[in-house]
């Protein structure tokens, strides 16, 4: 009976934070409106005080209302400078909720601990970072991830992340399996949350990348989704490309994981040790984003961070960022 009640009072508990989740976002959308609604007023004043002007309008009465217009957003604009932004809230928020749940919660760095989230796109705040969430709430623990909240509007989880070169990505199986790295850093996910996340819903896929002469592009692809353990985390779907750095990822659709100890692609030898990587390998790849990371042009065939259709297969990028989120339903 005590534990009924107990999970009576979790559940209770769980649909009041759901609750105070949707009025803090409601609240913070209410700020930036008022903030923008402020600084578009103040741009309106400035712009028909200057028409008046050029058009020589000299009517006293005229330009001096037009001075009180200017006095009065002047003083709004101050006072709107004391207001909390939206982010300041979230912030202070954050940290209360932290304090007073009663919800378990995974640590981020050290001691500190965050609200849970039901996906990235619930977060109600605009700064990308690292956040828990909990796709299946409140059937499977929370996971922590990375969202980018900048993208095409935010609400990505971050799988995978490089750009400097200071993580080793040549890694056995159970590591690509649990996921490693620093989320504030170069890390990858882990197999097992990128399966259950695609597992959770239908996902899309964006993968952002970038040279060393500062040259920027994107594939993306309208669904995207693993298999589970069972099934060596296949790559099940990956279909419907657009973006503008070429597609050199579908080709392995149906692709079991390899890596340096868990031999599973097409060819006659390890894709991920004669590559340096760890990927969907067929025979072998068009792309290895986990291989090696060396600086732009090298005379190694295809072992480092490749994307054939983007800079070939003689080329190291300088950064990859792997992303997903559920699909918006139309």
């Amino acid at each position: 009976m005590l534990l009924a009640k107990l999970t009576s009072l979790e559940y209770h508990f769980i649909e009041k934070q759901l609750q105070s989740e949707e009025r803090i976002t409601t609240l913070s959308t209410r700020i930036d409106s008022l903030v923008k609604s402020v600084e578009n007023l103040a741009w309106i004043a400035q712009q028909t005080a200057t028409t008046v002007t050029l058009l020589g309008l000299s009517d006293q009465h005229a330009q001096q209302n037009f001075t009180v217009l200017q006095r009065d957003v002047t003083e709004l604009l101050a006072k709107q400078h004391h207001l909390v932004t939206s982010e300041q809230l979230g912030e202070y928020l954050l940290k209360r909720n932290a304090t007073c749940s009663m919800a378990s919660a995974l640590p981020l760095s050290g001691d500190k601990q965050s609200a849970v989230y039901r996906s990235c796109g619930k977060v109600p705040f605009a700064a990308s970072g690292v956040y828990q969430i909990r796709p299946e709430y409140p059937f499977k623990e929370p996971i922590t991830v990375r969202c980018d909240q900048e993208y095409e509007s935010g609400g990505w989880v971050v799988i995978q992340q490089r750009f400097d070169g200071s993580v080793n990505f040549y890694r056995a199986w159970d590591e690509y399996y649990e996921g490693f790295g620093n989320l504030n850093g170069e890390f990858w996910l882990g197999l097992g949350h990128i399966h259950q996340l695609t597992e959770s819903a239908p996902h899309e896929l964006a993968i952002l990348l970038e040279d060393f002469e500062g040259n920027r592009t994107v594939a993306r692809y309208e669904r995207f989704a693993i298999g589970n353990v069972g099934q060596k985390f296949a790559l099940l779907v990956i279909d419907g490309y657009s973006g503008t750095a070429g597609d050199s990822l579908s080709d392995l659709k149906g692709m079991p994981f390899t890596t340096k100890d868990e031999d599973r692609d097409a060819a006659s030898e390890n894709c991920a040790v004669t590559y340096t990587g760890a990927w969907w390998y067929r025979a072998c790849h068009q792309s290895n984003l986990n291989g090696k990371y060396l600086r732009g042009e090298t005379k190694e065939f295809a072992t480092s961070m490749v994307w054939k259709s983007f800079r070939g297969y003689h080329y190291s990028l300088k950064s990859s960022k792997m992303m997903i989120r559920p699909k918006l339903m139309t």
